[in-house]
């Protein structure tokens, strides 16, 4: 493997000096004598490492390094500066650096071999098993967290995935889906820049799709929700004009049947150690796992710190641990509670299934029904009371055509609604979540209909939507 190094230095003297050194020992060389020629080069070309100038053109070293470290191609290669002696006291000083490492001017033939091996080393060992964004992966992630662990500083987690990825994938190839990941990693590395998170992060690629950046705990929302904003105006430019303003894309599943997916977007499932002490990186794991199988039951982008404060003191506490905050609901006695003042459950049967909601972040009523504890209609009557509305059971529900073409299939998908009836100027509406405001107002505004809202599980939805999506294609 011959690797590959770029030499941005306006020196001449310096630059042949270098050039011939390092074509002695075979590596590939690439020059650039001004700053806009190494930004272009950085940008085409996968580097394994930078040696740069401390007095470019245009722009100097220091700062060239940072805007190096924006580039798809640049994350995570490391970068030395070549400075001068008196530069030294500033260089060590500074606490905005965007080099890995520094050699003083004039320099030896061993001392530069010596030192261009040990990045190339520490760059192998730090990146793994991620060529495409040449970020760090697995083990430099957990490496990271450890030492913060151990430091007792406060930090945050944000564990990101793209959704829906694989239907991209699918429809465009591997070689599209290679951009989009390369993309969402510039990406993020922007976000940290502009939510002034960048300084003590850590940003690290676990592999396919999924990201993590590590943080203080101050930063983490106003670098998620950048990141949401940011991901969801750019990543629709990857799609054809027609998957574009479908907002959707048609990929044939293995029966060869075409079923609509949405547009990519990204979950953000955020942990921190401001409230509870972390031992390892297999409890931060375990707590993130929880909140990304929440936020991926959740249509389009979202982010979503783990809002457990404090250990629980019962198992009722819980209950609805992961389900939204929003003031709509009344949580004043959780699902599972009501099942068991009915006398429909038992302790035991709750504790399971608590146990199973904790594991894999799925709704209580979900698991007592796949449990076979309750039927769906026990769980639908029980909760009329809590969200003040009727019931409506979608097992046997037929949607005709009339009835599919009131809602676009993309608004019943990701409103998890469903037209019942028509009578009068008025649409019955099975909802999963029947106190969402403006979901109500939205349906009302696409079928110019009064919206009469009913309340439908998740479940039902579900299998609901699964029988009937070919009629709204």
């Amino acid at each position: 493997m011959s690797y590959k190094i770029l030499i941005a230095e306006k020196d001449s003297d310096t630059l042949a000096l270098l050039e011939a050194r390092l074509l002695a020992r075979n590596y590939d060389v690439f020059i650039a004598t001004h700053s806009d020629e190494a930004i272009r080069l950085v940008q085409k070309v996968r580097f394994d490492l930078v040696l740069m100038g401390t007095t470019m053109e245009e722009v100097d070293g220091v700062n060239l390094a940072k805007k190096m470290k924006q580039s798809i191609t640049g994350l995570g290669v490391p970068i030395m500066l070549l400075a001068e002696e008196n530069e030294v006291r500033e260089l060590v000083l500074s606490r905005d650096r965007g080099f890995d490492d520094f050699l003083i001017k004039p320099f030896d033939a061993f001392s530069l071999q010596l030192r261009i091996e040990l990045n190339l080393t520490r760059a192998r060992e730090r990146l793994q098993a991620n060529p495409l964004t040449n970020l760090p992966g697995s083990i430099a992630i957990e490496e990271n967290i450890r030492k913060r662990i151990d430091r007792s500083e406060l930090f945050s987690v944000c564990y990101m995935d793209i959704n829906h990825f694989k239907s991209f994938n699918d429809r465009y190839g591997f070689e599209r889906g290679d951009q989009v990941i390369r993309h969402t990693a510039q990406l993020i590395a922007r976000c940290l820049e502009l939510s002034e998170a960048d300084r003590n992060s850590f940003f690290g690629h676990i592999g396919g799709d999924d990201f993590v950046v590590v943080t203080d705990t101050d930063h983490e929302t106003r670098f998620a929700q950048l990141c949401l904003q940011e991901f969801d105006r750019i990543i629709p430019t990857h799609y054809e004009d027609a998957d574009r303003k479908r907002k959707s894309v048609l990929v044939k599943n293995r029966s060869g049947v075409p079923v609509s997916f949405p547009l990519m977007s990204l979950s953000i499932a955020a942990v921190t150690n401001l409230y509870r002490p972390y031992r390892s990186m297999a409890e931060v794991a375990r707590d993130a796992a929880e909140v990304k199988a929440y936020l991926k039951t959740q249509p389009g982008s979202h982010y979503l710190r783990d809002r457990r404060e404090m250990p629980l003191s019962s198992l009722q506490e819980s209950l609805e641990v992961l389900s939204p905050s929003d003031e709509k609901r009344d949580t004043s006695k959780p699902l599972g509670q009501l099942l068991l003042d009915a006398g429909l459950i038992t302790e035991i049967e709750l504790n399971q299934a608590v146990k199973r909601h904790v594991e894999t972040g799925e709704r209580i009523g979900q698991v007592l029904i796949r449990m076979n504890a309750v039927s769906s209609s026990e769980v639908g009557k029980l909760l009329e009371s809590k969200f003040s509305v009727g019931y409506v059971s979608l097992k046997n529900h037929i949607l005709t055509e009339d009835l599919a073409r009131i809602l676009t299939e993309e608004f019943v998908r990701d409103h998890r609604v469903v037209p019942i009836t028509i009578k009068d100027d008025a649409l019955e509406l099975a909802m999963v979540d029947p106190v969402d405001q403006e979901t109500i107002e939205a349906a009302e505004e696409l079928s110019g209909l009064r919206v009469i809202p009913k309340f439908t599980l998740e479940n039902e939805f579900e299998e609901f939507l699964e029988r009937n999506r070919l009629k709204f294609i």
